[in-house]
Formats: C-alpha cells, structure tokens, sequence
C-alpha cells in the first residue's frame, strides 16, 4: 500500500515539480542576467524582488484553494464539474482583484522601500523594475490557478510544458533587452521586468487555448460565465485561501525582510545573499511540488470518505520531500563554492565568499524547509489553513525574525546571523505543521 501511494505521488508530482522548476529558472534566468550586467542591478534587483514576492506568494496562497476543493470534490463524486468550475471561478475573481491591489503597491514602491531603510542607490534601480514587474501579476496568477486546476484532475503536463518553453523564451527576450543587442537600446534591471510580463502574458495565452481545445478540460466550460460569483461562495472560497495566503506572506515575508536586512548591511551582502538564496529556491521547488501532489492525494481520499489513505498519501508525501532535501543539504554543503561560480565566474571581490558561507547555511536548514512545505501541502488537502497559519506565523515572525535581527545586526555574524534565524524559523515550523498533520489524521481515524 505504501508503494502504491508513493509511486502515485510521484507519479503526479513530478510533472508539478518540472513546472515549478522551470518557473524557479525564469527567475533565476533574470538573476543570472543581472549578475553578469553589474552589482548594483542585481543588487537592486534583489531589494525589488524581495517587496514584490511578498505580495506575489500571497497571490500564489489564494491560487491553493482551488486544487484543495475542486480535489475534495472529485474525490467525493467524480462527476462533480460545477464544483470544480466554481472553484477556477472564484478564484480567477478573487486573484484578478487582488492582483490589481498589488500592482498599485509595486507602481508606488518608493517610500515602502525607503521604509525599509534601504541605500538610496538601490531604490533608483529597484523603482522602475518593480513597475515594469507589476505587470506579471494577473497572468502569471490565473496561470496559476489553471495550472492547479490541471493537478486536481491529475494531468499537469500542459502547464509544465509550457512553463519550460517560458523558460527558454524569457532568456532570449530579457538578454535582448537587459544587455541591448540586435539593435535594441540596452536598458538592463528595467526590462528584465517587461520580458518577465511579456513571457507570462503569452503563457496564460497558450494554456487557455490548450484548456479550450482537450476534450476532458473543455467539459468543464472554464470559460462561460468566468466573471460570475455569489458572495456565498467568493466568502467560502476565501475562508480556506485567505490562511493559506497569509501562511505563505509568513514564510516569503521572513525571507523578504531577511533581504532587507541585507540591504542595510551593505550592497555585496545583499547581492550575495539574493545568489545564495537563488539555489536555496530552485531545491524548494521539488518540495513545494510535491506539497501540491499531496494536497490533491488528500483531498481525494478525505473526499471518498478515506481517513487512512489521507494520513498515509500525506506521511508518504513528507518523507518523499525530505528525502530529496537532505540529498540537496549535502549538495550544498560539499559544492558550495563551485554552486555560486556559476553565477559569479570572478571569485575576487566581497561578495563570492560571503555567498559561499550564505550557502552552507541553507545546507542545514534544507530537511526543514522541505518538511514544512509538504506538511502545509498534506494540511491543505485537509482543508486546515487556519491552525497552520498561526503556527508558520509564530515560528516564522517569534522565532525567526527575532533570531535574525539580533545576530545580523547585534554581533559580529552579520550576514551569517540572519541565515540562522532563518534555519530556526523554519526548524521551528516543520515541527509544528507535522505535529498539527499527525494530530488531526489521529482524530479522523477515531
């Protein structure tokens, strides 16, 4: 039965997790650009990311609640297409609305950063790229939404196939425009940010005519009435996507803040931070995909009315995920210095040994971030977001932050001290989501 349920989740988790990764290689396409262009870019760059994945991952945390009630559905009736098509409804209409939310706040992102007490050198660069970045939100979330549409009925092959040709298209159009050759004017970290919006707007494109065109998808009738909603269910809809948001603003919110931290301390910090943190991404992606497998694997045995295979599909899920991570950790710390030069060639400089340190700190907090991800994912197929999201608040903010802070910026760790308070924030949720997941499994089965 274990074997069964693994090769099921693997099954379907890999085509999620070649998505995710393809998506982590737009972003680190960028990242690799403007490491090449100049320091102060890929600084910039990275103080203007860390603003606008707040806000994007919590746009992401809202796309959640489709595949954890279209899942529940299916798994109760599998004929059951108006619960699944309501579900991609209401969540393209609370993600379009909040989406233009967002895109106000990165247009107006100047005094958040001054705020933030950033260098006044980064602010000019990282203005305008946040402004042509805001552009991305709407595309790039109602991509997700379809794409997590597609892993509840347990085919995401079309969103992964389309996410690596993304990847090859980004790199073409955003060295074109970062750089300026074939006689485009160079305009470096800004059109990283318009190729980025370009890329996404095409992607949503092309899956919502692959949608309309196969036969199983199109029975759902994605596209008739799209707009129209009740206040019943955009408040039902809400209910289990607004903790999941929020859970995801704990996490990507830290980590942001962690940027910031790095800014005061100084352009090379935060510059080497953002390539340390660029590896410890693309290794999260595998577990975030496999999260999103859970979610589904649970939620269809919860929906047949099967509390044994969601405690054994969400069991098996973790230990897949932190199987992977622990392979990551040691990847990272015996390759480190060989992982940042492929992003900086030139080891001279301040910023190639302090990314290199940075990156054997994301080797111990690897197995964590992995376990916590998935944990969330098996929670998610559960419909528990409220509980988890406490939970990831109180070790993300009063645990982690806390830790981060005083050993950044009150000793002489530096930039090493806020990567332990981030190995503590996260040992501290992993704990606290598998504790959660095994609590309410146990009370199912009585």
């Amino acid at each position: 039965m274990i074997r069964t349920e693994a090769r099921a989740t693997v099954a379907l988790a890999l085509p999620i997790v070649g998505t995710q990764l393809a998506q982590m290689a737009i972003h680190t396409t960028d990242v690799l650009l403007l490491a090449h262009y100049s320091e102060i870019a890929l600084a910039a760059s990275a103080v203007g990311m860390a603003l606008f994945y707040i806000f994007w991952v919590m746009g992401l945390g809202l796309s959640m609640a489709t595949p954890a009630i279209a899942a529940q559905a299916l798994g109760h009736d599998a004929n059951d297409r108006r619960s699944v098509t309501e579900s991609v409804h209401d969540g393209l209409i609370v993600i379009g609305l909040y989406s233009l939310f967002a895109m106000a706040l990165m247009w107006f992102s100047g005094p958040l950063l001054r705020l933030a007490g950033q260098q006044p050198e980064l602010i000019e660069e990282a203005v305008p790229f946040l402004r042509a970045l805001a552009g991305v939100f709407i595309p790039s979330l109602w991509f997700m939404v379809l794409r997590h549409f597609t892993a509840a009925l347990e085919r995401p092959r079309p969103a992964m196939v389309l996410t690596f040709a993304a990847v090859v298209l980004n790199a073409l159009v955003n060295y074109v425009l970062v750089f300026g050759t074939f006689g485009f004017p160079e305009m470096g970290a800004v059109c990283a940010g318009i190729g980025s919006t370009i890329v996404n707007i095409l992607c949503l494109v092309a899956l919502g005519w692959w949608l309309a065109r196969d036969k199983q998808f199109a029975s759902y009738h994605l596209s008739r009435g799209w707009w129209r909603s009740t206040p019943a269910r955009l408040i039902a809809y809400l209910r289990i996507a607004l903790p999941i948001a929020l859970t995801l603003g704990a996490e990507v919110g830290l980590f942001s803040i962690a940027a910031l931290l790095m800014g005061q301390l100084g352009a090379a910090e935060v510059a080497a931070h953002q390539i340390a943190l660029q590896w410890a991404a693309i290794a999260l992606m595998v577990p975030m995909g496999i999260a999103q497998a859970a979610t589904v694997r649970v939620g269809l045995a919860i929906g047949a009315g099967d509390p044994r295979g969601a405690r054994l599909a969400g069991w098996v899920a973790v230990v897949i995920g932190v199987g992977f991570m622990a392979c990551t950790g040691l990847l990272y710390w015996n390759a480190a210095p060989w992982l940042i030069g492929l992003f900086l060639p030139e080891r001279g400089g301040t910023v190639y040994p302090l990314a290199v340190a940075y990156l054997a700190w994301a080797a111990l907090f690897s197995l964590s971030d992995g376990a916590q991800a998935v944990a969330n994912g098996a929670l998610r197929g559960l419909k528990d977001t409220a509980m988890p999201m406490v939970l990831a608040c109180f070790g993300y903010w009063l645990v982690g932050l806390p830790v981060a802070i005083w050993l950044g910026h009150f000793t002489a760790l530096r930039g090493e001290g806020v990567w332990i308070g981030l190995s503590c924030a996260l040992v501290s949720v992993a704990l606290l989501l598998l504790w959660r997941f095994q609590r309410r499994t146990a009370s199912l089965l009585r």
